[in-house]
């Protein structure tokens, strides 16, 4: 099948389409500039060489020879979205290769507002040797949500366990993490290694972060309490900040208008490399991503993202002026595109696939 641009695809009718498939995929190609470069590099080492000895021999620094292997290949991230019918057919296909990050994101917030307005099924994927599901989201449902059981409390407790503090209350739920407090060997560290610091004194003080910067080291050394970073779920927003002794700084809002899902999965980056991230959890905007830099994150990042969606749904079905429903819209089954409302254990009234199951 002959790729079309993505724009194209997703303004297409969607009658008989059963789910898409959003693949993130590294490609490379060789660059035999790469050759001369190598060539270039292997001429210089050889000129180099007797220093090179010397240093050996008589120096206990550790030589590294410059790796060159990441400029033998061009990289790039490209979005590949198919349309598949019931029988896995495909109905059309785009493949797409973003400039930057923020037009990455931008494409794939762009599939996902248009599967949600259609309520399709989108299975996205990061392929390589073993293609990995990293999240599967349900147009038709309220922050394109698995239609399952968001259990608020049990998340909670469990967070709690694990050493958030939870705040609830009926506006508004606040995670705080509350940071761990340096121990006395490594407060004896830092004043050590801030001795070698000082001529660098003057050019930290002419900026906001690295006046900010002494004022940290100063409460480390005195034992002080933790850096807390905090996230603040409203119906309308959702804030995260950091704040120590009175002082909040780094506050990023994101308006709930704006959000299509929540998910915590591995990525692609955009960068040279295409890096594959492991798993973040993210907030996925129409115009803007952006991920929770939370420490727990990394052991927690279900449950948090688990707490985080079903906080949002109870504080917005309390408020229903804001104009952000929860109303639960028909999701085409992924196997049969049967168009039905899923629910907690509903079935499809067409093939009987249960709800949140995908080929």
């Amino acid at each position: 099948m002959q790729a079309a641009s993505l724009d194209v695809v997703l303004a297409r009718p969607m009658d008989g389409v059963a789910r898409v498939i959003l693949e993130h995929h590294r490609m490379e190609r060789f660059r035999w500039m790469a050759i001369v470069e190598l060539t270039l590099g292997v001429a210089c080492l050889i000129c180099l060489l007797p220093l090179i000895i010397l240093i050996a021999l008589f120096s206990e620094a550790d030589l590294e020879i410059p790796s060159i292997g990441g400029r033998l290949y061009h990289r790039w991230h490209e979005l590949r979205v198919t349309l598949l019918d019931p029988w896995a057919r495909p109905l059309a296909y785009a493949a797409h290769v973003p400039t930057d990050a923020e037009a990455g994101r931008a494409a794939v917030a762009a599939v996902l507002a248009a599967a949600d307005r259609h309520g399709l099924v989108v299975v996205e994927t990061l392929a390589g040797g073993v293609s990995e599901v990293a999240e599967v989201w349900y147009g038709g449902r309220p922050l394109l949500a698995h239609p399952e059981e968001h259990d608020e409390r049990h998340a909670a407790s469990v967070l709690q366990a694990a050493g958030l503090e939870i705040h609830t209350s009926a506006d508004e739920v606040v995670l705080v993490d509350p940071g761990v407090r340096y121990s006395l060997g490594q407060r004896v560290l830092g004043a050590s290694l801030g001795l070698l610091a000082i001529p660098l004194l003057p050019l930290l003080l002419l900026s906001d972060s690295g006046r900010r910067g002494i004022r940290h080291f100063w409460l480390n050394l005195r034992g002080a309490s933790p850096e807390r970073r905090v996230v603040t779920i409203r119906p309308e927003l959702i804030k995260t900040h950091r704040e120590r002794e009175g002082e909040s700084w780094d506050e990023d809002v994101v308006d709930g208008r704006d959000i299509l899902g929540i998910t915590f999965s591995p990525s692609l980056g955009y960068d040279r490399d295409v890096t594959r991230h492991a798993a973040t959890l993210r907030l996925v905007g129409r115009t803007h991503s952006r991920a929770l830099d939370l420490p727990g994150a990394a052991t927690s990042g279900r449950t948090l993202r688990e707490l985080i969606v079903a906080a949002t749904l109870r504080l917005r079905s309390s408020d229903a002026a804001l104009g952000l429903s929860n109303q639960v819209q028909g999701t085409r089954c992924p196997f049969c595109a049967a168009l039905y409302v899923m629910q907690p254990g509903s079935r499809c009234p067409s093939c009987g696939a249960h709800a949140g199951t995908t080929p």
